[in-house]
């Protein structure tokens, strides 16, 4: 499991593929939505990667 170093870039990378993935879905405009919820996401799993760390 990644350690805590990682944590800011599996973050971000949760960030940008909800952010491309919502640049495609809206006509290739920026998605606001899409990124809010892309940095939801990667604080969840990082949140979820935390509590599995700590068993």
């Amino acid at each position: 499991m990644p350690g805590r170093r990682f944590w800011g870039l599996i973050v971000l990378s949760v960030t940008v593929v909800f952010c491309a993935i919502g640049y495609y879905v809206n006509d290739y405009s920026p998605s606001g939505p899409w990124g809010l919820a892309g940095l939801a996401c990667g604080l969840i799993t990082v949140l979820a990667i935390s509590k599995l760390q700590n068993k």
